[in-house]
């Protein structure tokens, strides 16, 4: 009788440690998943050939298009990010001259079939 009681009490502290491992692997994952792309940063040379504005449930995501030194086009998206403190992604649209030269520092992976795009972090103006 006792020992039944005992391997009852063992078998709920593994389950109690299976859920709890469970949920913190989830956590992980999760925050691995959100912080992933901040991972990849690059810094171009792009002039501005059109810029547009997608609004969708009420948010706006602005995409930059541009031409790279090489002659290949990019596409970039100018949204604010949490992670990266960046708060002025609107005030960064409106200050981008389409035919000017940009260094552009970027983060995120750009998989154009899927519309995702490197996200703006700074830019700066170069002189052609």
């Amino acid at each position: 009788m006792i020992k039944n009681i005992f391997y009852q009490f063992r078998n709920n502290n593994f389950i109690k440690f299976r859920i709890g491992a469970v949920i913190i692997s989830v956590i992980v994952t999760i925050g691995v998943i959100m912080f992933f792309p901040h991972f990849f940063r690059n810094t171009y040379i792009v002039t501005i050939t059109n810029k547009r504005i997608i609004k969708h449930d009420n948010v706006d995501t602005y995409l930059i298009y541009s031409q790279m030194e090489d002659g290949n086009i990019k596409i970039f998206e100018n949204v604010n990010s949490l992670p990266e403190l960046k708060f002025n992604s609107e005030a960064l649209y409106w200050s981008l001259t389409i035919n000017r030269k940009y260094e552009v520092k970027a983060y995120g992976l750009s998989i154009p079939s899927l519309s995702y795009y490197q996200n703006i972090v700074k830019v700066k103006g170069v002189e052609k």
